[in-house]
């Protein structure tokens, strides 16, 4: 909190946090917020792999061993379905948008212009385009 006090106005904090977890003066405030979901199973899908795959993160040694940690809320940031329940009750806060992963995998340019349209973003259709293009999968993957 201290860190992001100190950055300039207009800027983007990316966070994992539960609504309930964020100090309450940034729900309060003017500021706008990203909420981006992702359907239970592949988000259960992509974090096994990832805490399989990340040195610093415990590892798994099957499936089933991760699946009951994840329904029971014993992975690192706690239960997916208390975060969504947490974030749920912001659903008709103008200043919180919610966007599905899914959504944005399905037509990536119209989820961008929902976003920017949300943040006051100006962008042209060549914008929208070059970020659709360098936001897929396999574009970020060879960059990491």
């Amino acid at each position: 909190l201290k860190r992001m006090k100190q950055l300039p106005s207009r800027r983007i904090i990316v966070t994992h946090l539960r609504a309930d977890f964020l100090p309450p003066s940034i729900l309060q405030s003017k500021a706008k917020i990203l909420v981006l979901v992702r359907n239970p199973k592949d988000t259960a899908v992509s974090y096994y792999h990832f805490s399989n795959n990340l040195p610093l993160s415990p590892s798994f040694d099957s499936w089933d061993e991760f699946f009951a940690d994840f329904m029971n809320g014993k992975v690192a940031w706690g239960s997916y379905f208390d975060h969504l329940a947490e974030w749920n009750k912001y659903i008709d806060n103008e200043r919180i948008i919610t966007i599905s992963y899914e959504e944005l995998k399905e037509d990536p340019i119209l989820g961008m212009k929902k976003i920017a349209s949300f943040f006051g973003f100006s962008l042209c259709e060549e914008d929208f385009s070059r970020i659709a293009k360098k936001t897929t999968f396999k574009a970020m993957k060879e960059k990491s």
